[in-house]
């Protein structure tokens, strides 16, 4: 469970955040839990628009 991610997505749905990064409901769901990761540049672009570090938002990849 990826709880940084969780959190930037706030009240937002799942399905919102999926066409602000240009994928589906059940990918950005699948990050959420761990069962995927994002290409390295939508991490990045994750990170940026949420000002928090690639490291803390997929905390099992990097750390």
């Amino acid at each position: 469970m990826r709880k940084a991610l969780i959190a930037y997505r706030g009240v937002r749905s799942q399905e919102k955040m999926g066409k602000l990064f240009g994928v589906s409901q059940q990918t950005w769901s699948a990050w959420e839990v761990g069962r995927a990761t994002p290409p390295a540049k939508t991490m990045q672009k994750i990170a940026k628009m949420s000002n928090q570090s690639i490291e803390t938002l997929f905390p099992d990849i990097f750390n």
